[in-house]
């Protein structure tokens, strides 16, 4: 019998500082590949312009070009729009990564996450 692969995105939130973005897209990708992901969403919140997200991440990204990547930038004031995306995309699971200084922010966020899309938390790094 044939196993069917699951090409459903495993949806990433993302709150660190930009010095910290490689080592966690870095983490990202070794989290994806072992949940079998084969695309990521990744909602990377920041102050940081768009173009600063990719010069501290760009290493890390051209590290991976294998699995399939969409990167939405949000200003931390734009979290119910996070919310709204995730809910009207299909997906595998979800992943999160922070850093000390955003992990009440980021557990604000996952507690606003409605049960269907809790039952989807693979891995949560901000715990």
């Amino acid at each position: 019998m044939e196993q069917k692969i699951d090409y459903n995105p495993i949806v990433v939130l993302v709150y660190v500082k930009n010095e910290e973005l490689t080592e966690v897209f870095r983490k990202i990708f070794r989290d994806v590949r072992m949940q079998g992901g084969k695309k990521i969403i990744a909602h990377v919140i920041s102050n940081s312009e768009y173009w600063d997200f990719f010069a501290n991440s760009r290493e890390a990204l051209l590290d991976n070009l294998d699995l399939g990547l969409e990167i939405f930038t949000w200003k931390p004031d734009q979290i119910n729009k996070i919310l709204e995306k995730m809910h009207n995309t299909e997906i595998k699971g979800i992943i999160t990564y922070c850093d000390d200084d955003n992990k009440y922010q980021m557990k604000k966020i996952m507690e606003s996450l409605d049960n269907t899309l809790k039952a989807k938390i693979l891995k949560d790094n901000c715990k």
